[in-house]
């Protein structure tokens, strides 16, 4: 059991980096290196953009958050998202599992444009296209598990280029 899982995540990473060759090809853009840091910094963003797993097990359908600030040309690929002002409209689950999250800083050209905080099961990604001036960067977020959720049912995964998702980006309707 234990064989089958180890060589289907080596298929399914092989599979991922061979689409991100792909994608970088002929996709969104440049992928751009997001430092790890402790902590989201506390203040005001132009808004908070709260990812949804619908599909994931009751318990695991948050599935993060993204930090904009004000005048930054940031969306997700993300197919389930809601903006929020501020912490304060989580539920106290959230609350408590946003304490353990990962945490990532949108920076580029020495200017930071936002923060990204995900579970530990997922991978967040930055690509950056100049030419697009309402998502000029563009946070995929990526679940590492397996195809199947606790529940049986398929867990979506996303890319960067499919153009799908709310892309609360600035009102370009991604």
């Amino acid at each position: 059991m234990k064989k089958n899982r180890i060589i289907n995540s080596i298929k399914n990473i092989t599979l991922g980096f061979c689409a991100l060759t792909l994608i970088s090809c002929g996709g969104f853009g440049t992928i751009v290196k997001m430092p790890a840091i402790k902590d989201v910094p506390a203040g005001q963003y132009a808004r908070i953009i709260k990812l949804n797993n619908f599909s994931a097990a009751p318990d695991k359908t948050f599935a993060g958050l993204v930090f904009v600030k004000k005048g930054a040309s940031v969306c997700t690929d993300y197919p389930r998202e809601e903006i929020i002002k501020s912490l304060d409209e989580l539920t106290m689950m959230e609350k408590n599992s946003y304490r353990y999250f990962s945490n990532y800083k949108i920076a580029a050209g020495g200017k930071t444009y936002g923060f990204v905080s995900i579970p530990v099961e997922y991978q967040a990604t930055l690509w950056e296209n100049e030419k697009d001036e309402t998502c000029k960067y563009k946070v995929q977020i990526t679940w590492l598990g397996n195809e199947h959720n606790d529940n049986g049912g398929e867990i979506p995964q996303f890319g960067p280029g499919g153009g799908h998702g709310g892309g609360h980006g600035g009102g370009h309707g991604r």
